[in-house]
């Protein structure tokens, strides 16, 4: 794994190249369509139990820690897929995820919390994301959301 640190944030490199090349049978060869993986979150835990996996499909993983970097990266990357804790910092509660909406309506965002409270799954739902995920779920569950998720961002 290579990182780079620029501005503050953490760009994992995953992979070599990042494609997939498959043979098809008329000879011409079909790339797989890689995307951009954004988690926001305190810490890094999630992000390296996501990088080998995003490794393996050849997925590119960036990290913040804080709200406003997330604004930032947003607007500087090609982002598929968000991954956004509701515990992150100076994410102005569940505002965070109507601002991201109203300037990126089509992102689809994956909120993940520490732990299964109705009522605040309730009230994050209602803002339009694509899948609330309780971390002591396990991580089986985000994968194949991020995995869909990105498959839904590429069309």
């Amino acid at each position: 794994m290579v990182f780079a640190l620029l501005k503050g944030r953490e760009i994992f490199a995953i992979g070599a190249g990042g494609f997939d090349l498959p043979q098809i049978s008329s000879g011409a060869i079909m790339l797989e369509k890689c995307g951009t993986l954004l988690v926001a979150e305190r810490g890094k835990e999630l992000s390296e139990c996501l990088a080998p996996w995003l490794r393996d499909k050849g997925h590119q993983l960036l990290s913040v820690d804080n709200f406003k970097d997330v604004l930032i990266t947003l607007q500087s990357e090609k982002v598929n897929v968000l991954v956004l804790d509701v515990g992150l910092p100076d994410a102005l509660d569940y505002e965070a995820i109507s601002i991201i909406k109203g300037l990126y309506r089509k992102l689809p965002i994956i909120v993940t919390a520490d732990e299964n409270n109705p009522e605040q799954e309730s009230r994050i739902r209602q803002k339009g994301i694509f899948y609330y995920h309780v971390k002591s779920f396990g991580m089986d569950e985000l994968m194949l959301a991020i995995a869909n998720a990105m498959v839904r961002s590429s069309h």
